[in-house]
Parts: C-alpha cells; sequence; structure tokens
C-alpha cells in the first residue's frame, strides 16, 4: 500500500458539540479526501496520519465544504475534526496507517 494512500477502514468525521453545555449534538461523515491535502491545508509534517482532532474554525469550513454535507452554525456549536478505524482486526492486521493506530469507532452519548 503506498505510504499516502489511507486505507478503506479509516474514516474521517466531523463531530460537534454544542456551545453552551459542550455536549455531543452530532457527526457526519467527511467524504474521501487525500492525506497529502488535508496535511497541507493543517500544516502538518508529512508523517502525520492527522489521527489528533483539529478544531474547525469559521475559515475551515470552506475548505471542508465539498467533503460535508453538513451546514456549519458556530454560534451554536463546536467543530472538530476526528479520526478513527470502523475494523479495528483490520487495523491491527495492516499494523495501523504510517505505523501508528487511529481509535476505534465509539458512540458519544447525548448528555
Amino acid at each position: 500500500m503506498s505510504r499516502n494512500k489511507q486505507p478503506e477502514w479509516l474514516k474521517r468525521e466531523i463531530q460537534y458539540f454544542n456551545k453552551t453545555d459542550d455536549s455531543f449534538a452530532g457527526q457526519d461523515d467527511l467524504a474521501p479526501i487525500e492525506l497529502s491535502i488535508l496535511q497541507n491545508y493543517f500544516e502538518v509534517d508529512q508523517d502525520d496520519p492527522i489521527f489528533d482532532m483539529y478544531q474547525i474554525e469559521p475559515v475551515d469550513a470552506t475548505f471542508l465544504k465539498p467533503y460535508t454535507s453538513l451546514e456549519f452554525d458556530f454560534e451554536i456549536y463546536d467543530y472538530w475534526l476526528a479520526a478513527y478505524t470502523d475494523n479495528w482486526e483490520q487495523t491491527k492486521l495492516e499494523k495501523g496507517f504510517m505505523g501508528q493506530y487511529p481509535p476505534p469507532k465509539q458512540q458519544i452519548p447525548n448528555n
């Protein structure tokens, strides 16, 4: 597998939380996007698979809009870019991506 070719089990989504109480409000899957595009946009090293959560600011919404159907409302919600695996067994078999392991998908309870 090419170093920059993301595996099928690696998923990215936008999670959003209510500003008033920080409770989880929802998530929206991000359409596939090349890792190099994300790395360039977030100004990270080529060895970073971007598994950390990144806060999305209004300026970032313009960049992400082609990859999501989400209608951003920064008055009500805080938004975060998240990565996870939807197949932990396959992730382990492939020894992760770029030598790192994204967390398995977890359900976030509504508060």
